[in-house]
């Protein structure tokens, strides 16, 4: 997954050379810039820290220079030692962590994290991971905060994707007949989990997939997951990411329901 971002418009840069952007004034008696650098750097060193590492890098500087989004690509997590309900290796599946980051010098937009296997960060504002969003205003005492949310935002990491192998293998491992899919789609949709649209485009990938790579292991729970998840990207620059963070929910919810049921029987 990389940065979405306007070629035309943004800037694609390393992160050494936010070392180099003039970080502004205040803008008022409670506005605090935060350098760039600092922001990204603080947040690479929590990531160390927590005991992973950082695999890629991207970093995108928007509005004269005013915006920045990044997105980091981390390493996960080993499989726990015991492997639930005997998944073999050919089930693993292919996936990453990735840690999303945003903020802005002229007030437009919070200082935020996003964490997940699937996370949305584009210079358009879509910001979302499917396994937390952390924000904070760029208010006087942002230098005490911050350092305090991106250490909370990566401490969960560890556990979220030791949770995240066990359930991935586990969506790999369910084997589902064709019929049985739609009518888990059905389910979700009846759940609150897909408009009428998002329905027929989940339904329609899991007829015709559109990644050769989910389909590598047959008719399973993974590829059922990922036509889903495609189905709730965001179409429109009118999205309401509140509603697809909530959608999302319902989706992971339901089949990893599912996936223990169906190994189960």
């Amino acid at each position: 997954m990389s940065l979405i971002y306007n070629s035309a418009t943004d800037i694609k840069v390393e992160r050494d050379y936010l070392a180099n952007l003039q970080t502004p004034q205040p803008m008022g008696s409670r506005h605090a810039p935060y350098p760039f650098h600092a922001f990204a750097t603080d947040t690479v060193n929590a990531i160390e820290k927590a005991g992973f590492a950082i695999e890629k890098e991207e970093y995108v500087i928007t509005k004269d220079e005013n915006r920045l989004f990044g997105l980091l690509n981390i390493s996960r997590p080993v499989a726990p030692v015991a492997p639930t309900y005997g998944v073999p290796a050919l089930y693993r599946p292919a996936w990453n962590m990735l840690v999303a980051l945003r903020g802005a010098h002229d007030q437009s937009i919070s200082r935020g994290l996003a964490i997940g296997s699937q996370v949305e960060v584009c210079s358009n504002l879509s910001f979302h991971g499917d396994l937390g969003n952390w924000s904070s205003k760029q208010t006087i005492n942002m230098y005490l905060r911050l350092p305090g949310m991106v250490a909370d935002a990566v401490a969960g990491l560890g556990h979220a994707g030791k949770r995240l192998v066990v359930d991935f293998d586990n969506f790999n491992a369910a084997q589902i007949s064709s019929a049985r899919g739609d009518s888990i789609l059905l389910d979700i949709f009846r759940a609150g989990g897909f408009s009428a649209s998002q329905l027929g485009r989940a339904i329609a990938d899991w007829d015709e997939c559109s990644f050769e790579e989910h389909t590598a292991n047959g008719r399973n729970l993974w590829w059922l997951f990922n036509s889903a998840t495609h189905a709730l990207k965001p179409t429109g620059a009118n999205t309401n990411h509140a509603d697809v963070q909530h959608r999302s929910t319902i989706v992971y919810n339901k089949l990893t329901s599912g996936a223990r049921q169906l190994l189960a029987a």
